[in-house]
């Protein structure tokens, strides 16, 4: 489930979130939360649940305005963030090494992610930019691009280490180089745009694929 923070947590509220067996996700519903909150979260409840998902937009509406609080959350290692124009990457990297990204901005580099050397999983969605900096993560296992229009595959080549690769939304359609790419065992296409049967040809190809997924394809 999802954890609405709108206000600054209780003794009540940290024994009832503690007990919750389901919570997957954090979000700041509020629009103020102290340091004392962040601090529980991170040595409370991070610990506890380390899988778990804290989802941020720096939309101007939010509790936060920059990234600035994650200081106050060495713990996390999973985080999603619609970053929108404002450009705070390299705060992620200055207060976070992550296993889980989603990240999300508007013509925003996405280079200083390569910093991200624990990364295992990442998500890119919206408009950024040097999207072909993920080609310089070898580390990387899983892969997804949301409302991408990639030309080429070609800069995932490195990446030795992908076992799934998704693609949601966009137009993706030169597909050549997917037999080159990692040990990709998932592959999955949602609503991707004009994609037809002579483009998925080079899925033959892979040597590792176990699970293939196609979901409402758009023509």
């Amino acid at each position: 489930g999802v954890l609405n923070i709108y206000d600054d947590l209780t003794k009540e509220d940290h024994d009832l979130i503690i007990g919750a067996e389901r919570l997957s996700q954090i979000q700041f519903a509020g629009n103020k939360l102290n340091d004392k909150t962040l601090r529980y979260i991170n040595e409370m409840l991070l610990p506890s649940k380390p899988n778990i998902c804290l989802r941020i937009a720096l939309n101007g509406q939010g509790a936060f305005d920059s990234l600035d609080f994650l200081s106050n959350l060495p713990n996390l290692k999973n985080l999603t963030t619609d970053l929108f124009k404002t450009n705070e990457i390299e705060k992620i990297n200055k207060y976070l090494k992550l296993n889980v990204l989603a990240i999300g901005t508007h013509k925003v580099s996405l280079k200083p992610i390569i910093q991200q050397a624990a990364l295992k999983n990442l998500f890119i969605f919206n408009q950024p930019k040097d999207v072909e900096i993920v080609g310089q993560m070898p580390w990387l296992e899983n892969l997804t691009f949301s409302m991408q229009t990639l030309k080429s595959l070609d800069f995932l080549s490195p990446l030795s280490e992908l076992k799934e690769l998704h693609f949601m939304l966009g137009g993706t359609k030169n597909l050549s180089n997917l037999p080159n790419i990692g040990k990709i065992e998932k592959l999955s296409f949602m609503w991707v745009r004009q994609l037809m049967i002579e483009n998925l040809l080079p899925i033959n190809e892979m040597r590792h694929l176990k699970e293939l997924s196609f979901d409402t394809q758009v023509h």
